[in-house]
């Protein structure tokens, strides 16, 4: 038995501040793959000295946003007093809570050097009931991700079980990285309450030996038991993301998701009363 794919969806570019990206999620046909909320993907390439990108200090209240870096650098602050280069397959996970103030830009590194960087940043949402816990960051570095090497494939697990192993983040959600060489295969059977879904950064895969799949598209299964296998028609990367939907109110502005317009007010004005912290 095979888990039937509900739908294929190609990420539409647009834009972040002056930088071209794609978003996989919210459209306006797919406002969430719950309890997944955003995921954009960049993939930028720059000269000696020409990298430019910076995302300025901004606030986060209700949710985790998390960067998957599957090549290149970016160096994240925080008003918690964190600083940290993460680097290629590494993960920058971060538990915005009850509210984080940080900031993203190339590292002085990756400005000398030039050359590509390219990910995924992923917005997972909270339950109601740890939408106030308090903030933390966690760097996971490349000795921290459990890498399981298989036949032509690298299957780093960033968050949740997977073969009897765990993930260094936060356990509620299954995460992973894969980079599959071109005929590579791999199968996964997860719980039917568990919404599955993988987004392919670049590649082309055939999903259960059926359909095929390529670059920039997200693949979303039906929540049923069945296993899904993927084999990579050509080099392909690919993020795997498993977890149970929350069937909560969600409300989001900018920066904050919470589940109601007061919750967004109180984060706003928590923000400019300076409860979340500071970041020059």
């Amino acid at each position: 038995m095979v888990r039937a794919i509900k739908s294929i969806h190609t990420a539409p570019e647009t834009l972040l501040g002056s930088f071209k990206i794609r978003q996989a999620f919210p459209l306006r046909d797919l406002e969430q793959v719950s309890p997944f909320i955003l995921l954009h993907h960049f993939d930028f390439t720059f000269k000696p000295g020409e990298n430019s990108f910076h995302v300025p200090p901004h606030p986060h209240r209700g949710f985790c946003p998390i960067t998957f870096m599957f090549e290149g650098s970016i160096e994240h602050e925080d008003s918690l007093g964190n600083k940290k280069v993460i680097y290629d397959n590494e993960v920058q996970w971060i538990n915005a809570g009850s509210g984080i103030i940080h900031s993203e830009k190339a590292d002085k590194e990756a400005v000398e050097k030039g050359g590509r960087t390219h990910g995924i940043q992923l917005w997972i949402n909270l339950p109601k009931s740890q939408k106030m816990n308090p903030p933390s960051y966690q760097p996971i570095t490349k000795n921290e991700i459990v890498l399981i090497e298989k036949e032509g494939i690298e299957f780093r697990l960033v968050s949740g079980a997977y073969q009897d192993k765990k993930g260094p983040a936060y356990p509620d959600v299954f995460t992973a990285m894969l980079r599959m060489k071109t005929s590579a295969e791999d199968s996964f059977d997860f719980p039917a309450n568990q919404q599955v879904s993988f987004y392919i950064l670049e590649g082309e895969v055939l999903i259960n030996n059926q359909q095929t799949a390529q670059s920039h598209q997200l693949v979303i299964f039906e929540n049923t038991e069945g296993k899904i296998t993927i084999n990579a028609k050509k080099d392909s990367k690919l993020l795997l993301m498993t977890g149970a939907p929350i069937n909560e109110p969600m409300v989001s502005y900018g920066p904050f998701v919470m589940n109601t317009e007061t919750d967004i007010t109180e984060a706003i004005n928590d923000y400019r009363k300076g409860k979340m912290g500071f970041l020059d």
